[in-house]
């Protein structure tokens, strides 16, 4: 329970940060990179962190159901602005996919 308790902190801080220096990223991504910092610094996840972290982990396709509800309510929209999106996307997409490559690569070596 205290791996959720160490989720919802960071999540809070940054919600706090957001608001105090308008930044104009989301609470949660904020709240997400502060946790890597803290856990680069500590040079491990703490074992209730991964225990929740793994529980968690399954449940991650259920935030793609609102994205499919929006997808199908907003057709007006998508036709009007879809190439700007797709382009937005792909250029969006290419970016966390070498991070997530490194990411795995680095983990691969030391484990």
């Amino acid at each position: 329970m205290s791996g959720l308790l160490i989720l919802l902190v960071f999540l809070l801080l940054g919600g706090v940060l957001q608001q105090f220096l308008h930044l104009p990223v989301p609470a949660s991504i904020i709240g997400m990179l502060l946790l890597l910092l803290a856990l680069i610094v500590r040079g491990s996840a703490p074992s209730s962190l991964k225990q929740i972290t793994s529980v968690l982990s399954p449940l991650l396709p259920l935030f793609l159901i609102p994205v499919s509800v929006g997808i199908v309510t907003q057709k007006a929209s998508l036709q009007e602005h879809g190439l700007a999106l797709l382009a937005i996307l792909a250029i969006s997409i290419i970016p966390g996919a070498l991070v997530s490559a490194v990411i795995m690569s680095r983990g691969r070596k030391r484990g």
